[in-house]
């Protein structure tokens, strides 16, 4: 008689469900790269990736089969700019940079990583199996954030993290020559070409994934010159470089220096934006909502989307939510952005690519579209969200990585007893060229 140890039931039943060889039967799937819906399909994932899709995939003998036949299935979504560790607690307006400050200024870097965690949950309930965290975190509170879901101890979307903003001295804040050192330690102030190469490598030494760089926040701005020389370092490590833009001089340096995306990016001229295009720059604008911005700012952006969508810029969704909101998830609070691209027009198909196949390129993820060899991040959802992109505010089930965390509305997990070592090393050589 085969024994099975109590320890050993315990350990496995409070993990989210993680059969290695899942079925899943989706009535209605969506193909986001054609914006196509088809139907009566199942999807293989055996070890966390899909290994196969069509009408006519088997479930091999001891599969768990789901079944999501009246819904519709489609990649799980991704924010390309988001901010897990600071939320303003008041909820001022995103205009009155007061909390925003606060918030950097009083609250140390473990208070961050608790509202992180909590943050990381609502983010992967609201169907976000990707997030790209991009500064203004304390002292590396992403990195922590990150580990901590890789190695199993708390539930959250993949993360990829900049870490420390690297900016020119101020950074975005106006400071005081009494406390000059008031923008630490959100920012590496760097200067010199020599700075900039020594903010680079200490970022990615302390887990930094993806590097950011603020341009344009003071009246000195990084030159092409200069952008190009954390860009040129970041790449030969294998890490893509994101860029705070807002002017077009700084977003033009940007772009010539050579990022991999323009986040805000607020005032682009329609040359700079033929340049993006050329170039493969992703816009990340970050469009909030006119409740927050007000309606001149709002529409602005709105202006500014349907110019870059009629030149082809390469476009991927973020966020920037930073702010708290009686009664609502960050999760909740994320889904809300979209509607500024269904202010501008935008086909709901389009919003999709933004959020799941654009966002996965620009991150290097492998994820993004429902395909064999791409990992098992799915969602699905009772309405057509190719009909109405409000749909997405109603995700009945999430698995992230071949892992089931969210199952007929309802959120799975509880906590661990056995845990992953969540220290891991950094890649060696340039993986941008395998992305």
């Amino acid at each position: 008689m085969r024994v099975v140890f109590p320890f050993l039931l315990l350990v496995l039943s409070v993990f989210p469900s993680s059969a290695q060889t899942v079925v899943i039967r989706a009535g209605h799937l969506i193909d986001v790269a054609t914006g196509r819906v088809i139907t009566n399909q199942s999807i293989l994932v055996e070890d966390g990736m899909i290994t196969a899709v069509g009408d006519r995939v088997a479930a091999p003998d001891g599969a768990e089969v789901i079944d999501l036949m009246d819904d519709y299935v489609m990649p799980g979504l991704i924010d390309a700019h988001t901010h897990l560790a600071l939320m303003e607690m008041d909820g001022s307006d995103i205009n009155d940079h007061g909390s925003y400050y606060y918030a950097s200024l009083i609250e140390d870097t473990s208070m961050r990583v608790a509202q992180g965690t909590m943050m990381a949950r609502s983010m992967l309930e609201s169907g976000f199996v990707w997030v790209r965290d991009t500064g203004n975190n304390g002292l590396y509170g992403d990195v922590t954030l990150r580990r901590a879901i890789e190695g199993g101890w708390i539930p959250g979307p993949n993360m990829v993290t900049a870490g420390r903003m690297i900016a020119p001295f101020g950074g975005q804040f106006q400071m005081q020559p009494e406390k000059p050192g008031l923008g630490n330690p959100e920012y590496l102030y760097a200067d010199s070409h020599a700075e900039i190469i020594r903010g680079v490598r200490e970022n990615v030494h302390y887990g930094a994934t993806f590097i950011k760089l603020i341009i344009d926040n003071q009246p000195y701005i990084y030159s092409e010159e200069d952008v190009r020389v954390a860009v040129e370092e970041a790449h030969d490590m294998g890490v893509k470089v994101m860029s705070h833009a807002t002017s077009d001089e700084g977003i033009r340096n940007a772009v010539l220096g050579g990022v991999d995306s323009i986040e805000h990016g607020f005032n682009p001229s329609d040359e700079t934006l033929e340049l993006m295009k050329e170039r493969g720059t992703y816009l990340v604008g970050t469009d909030f909502p006119a409740s927050r911005v007000g309606e001149r700012r709002h529409q602005a952006n709105v202006e500014r989307n349907k110019r870059a969508y009629a030149i082809g810029v390469p476009m991927a969704f973020g966020s920037d939510v930073v702010y708290y909101e009686e009664g609502k998830t960050r999760g909740q609070q994320t889904l809300e952005f979209l509607d500024s691209y269904v202010h501008a027009g935008f086909p709901n198909e389009f919003i999709l690519r933004m959020a799941t196949m654009n966002a996965a390129d620009l991150l290097g993820a492998n994820s993004g579209e429902v395909k064999a060899g791409k990992n098992a991040d799915l969602i699905a959802m009772p309405a057509n969200p190719l009909n109405d992109i409000h749909a997405l505010r109603d995700v009945v089930f999430v698995m992230k990585d071949g892992k089931v965390y969210k199952r007929g509305g309802q959120f799975i997990w509880e906590t661990p007893v056995v845990l992953n070592n969540p220290r891991r090393k950094q890649p060696r050589g340039n993986m941008l060229r395998q992305n």
